[in-house]
């Protein structure tokens, strides 16, 4: 009724905005209103405001006195987005940052007015350091026609919701046309993507951007799974179209590329040699040949992808070692990116996976787990992207051995669960629910005293369970 009310009345609410901080104010009362009816309200309030407030992302660029920094690719937008934000806070940097992952410019126009709500309404005329924000690459465009930012770092171009985007050339070129908006902006790239190396060539105005690579050099794993199993894309050369070739081959296209006619992978700025722990790792990186070692508490190389960005970065704008050895040692992953629950005491570990590459990575984490019973849960909205072909090229093979319950729902649960028959798994342990409250509440009740769970899921099935899991954790 509250909604319906001030739906009626929206025109007229905005209408009366005379100014900047008022705009934010009343951005800040639509969401708290949404907060109170139990709806997530991260970009309804930004939509809101982008409609009767043509000029809001662009006034409030000028609201940061220091670097703005943008992050986009196919994975891992949010953890370096967090990681970067987490270091610059440390070196007690004010920071406005799209922490609840809404990252299409409505999203980003919520994030960013409730985050300048917080730092003007006591005194209007104080600013913020820095602008770090995720951006969905099919909207950097969108995001870049509105706002300018200092840094654009790209993490990878894998195959990701064909319905949405197509195929990589296709996704490099909407990052493209976000480049060519901003003309003074630093582009930085992981070197080991060869889909990167390139992506400021054959722009609209003919320049290049002024760039920077990060990158790994070596891998040592200890405990880990040696072997990834993710999808490789056979990459063509950008200059004489044959395929490229590797000296060595991290994952999927992730590696140190090279071609017959010259073409090879950037000599990485930021480099790093990764040791790679079940539960952590080491990055020992060199930056204008001064070496640094950091210790990272998450899982994954993928991951090692992820802080190496956000490290690379800071180091690039001088932050001390002492407050990135803080930030890591603080930051808590983002809701979904391998973050632990407990739900009704028990514990439960929560991986998003959206596409073949992302997916497998997980999944070469997860392989010969004990006492675990696993829930995935698969929809088919048009955030999560409505073809599910992507959990044919993931590595779902690697639970095969597999000798916990699983629990499949979502509405393309009968799909995961033809997915797991062809991937060798007992499907005698399988249990499946489409209705995702059932299936959760189901998975956690028949948890054992010394069993956890782990939780694999799609985008808009992460929304839903992110409200369970408020009743659940009580």
């Amino acid at each position: 009724m509250i909604l319906k009310e001030y739906s009626i009345h929206k025109v007229d609410y905005f209408k009366t905005v005379p100014n900047f901080n008022k705009a934010l104010k009343n951005t800040n009362r639509i969401y708290s209103l949404l907060k109170k009816l139990h709806f997530e309200g991260t970009s309804f309030p930004g939509k809101l405001l982008r409609q009767n407030y043509k000029g809001f992302l662009k006034d409030a660029q000028d609201y940061a006195i220091s670097d703005r920094f943008a992050i986009t690719g196919t994975n891992g937008k949010t953890t370096t987005a967090g990681i970067l934000a987490q270091i610059l806070k440390e070196a007690e940097h004010s920071v406005i940052h799209n922490e609840l992952g809404a990252n299409m410019p409505n999203g980003i126009a919520t994030a960013v007015a409730l985050g300048l709500y917080k730092v003007l309404k006591d005194n209007p005329v104080q600013r913020v350091d820095n602008y770090v924000i995720e951006c969905d690459e099919a909207y950097l465009a969108s995001l870049f026609n509105e706002m300018k930012f200092d840094y654009l770092l790209v993490t990878n171009l894998f195959r990701d919701q064909l319905d949405r985007y197509g195929e990589l050339d296709i996704t490099k070129k909407k990052i493209q046309k976000g480049i060519e908006l901003n003309e003074d902006i630093t582009l930085i790239l992981n070197a080991d993507d060869p889909t990167l190396a390139d992506i400021d060539h054959k722009l609209a105005d003919g320049r290049h951007r002024k760039k920077i690579y990060y990158g790994i050099e070596s891998i040592t794993f200890a405990g880990y799974d040696k072997t990834s199993k993710s999808p490789s894309e056979t990459i063509y050369c950008s200059k004489c179209t044959l395929p490229l070739q590797y000296k060595k081959r991290f994952y999927s296209q992730l590696g140190k590329w090279y071609c017959a006619c010259g073409n090879k992978r950037p000599e990485p700025d930021i480099k790093a040699d990764v040791k790679v722990f079940p539960d952590h790792f080491f990055l020992h990186i060199t930056y204008k040949e001064k070496p640094y070692t950091f210790k990272v508490n998450l899982t994954g190389l993928y991951n090692a992808y992820n802080a190496l960005g956000a490290i690379s970065c800071a180091l690039i704008n001088g932050v001390e070692r002492r407050f990135i050895d803080k930030a890591l040692e603080n930051y808590k992953p983002a809701f979904g990116r391998n973050e632990t629950v407990f739900l009704r005491g028990k514990p439960a570990t929560v991986y998003l996976i959206k596409n073949p590459v992302g997916a497998s990575e997980v999944l070469r984490g997860l392989k010969n787990l004990e006492n675990t019973s696993i829930l995935i849960s698969i929809n088919d909205n048009y955030a999560d992207g409505r073809d599910v072909s992507w959990l044919w090229d993931s590595d779902f093979e690697s639970l095969k051995d597999f000798k916990g319950n699983f629990f499949l729902t979502g509405s393309r649960a009968d799909d995961m669960a033809l997915r797991l028959k062809y991937a060798g798994c007992d499907t005698g342990s399988v249990l499946i629910d489409s209705n995702i409250k059932r299936s959760l509440e189901d998975a956690v009740e028949k948890l054992q005293f010394n069993e956890k769970l782990v939780i694999l899921t799609t985008y808009t099935s992460l929304l839903k369970m992110t409200k369970l899991f408020r009743g659940m954790k009580k």
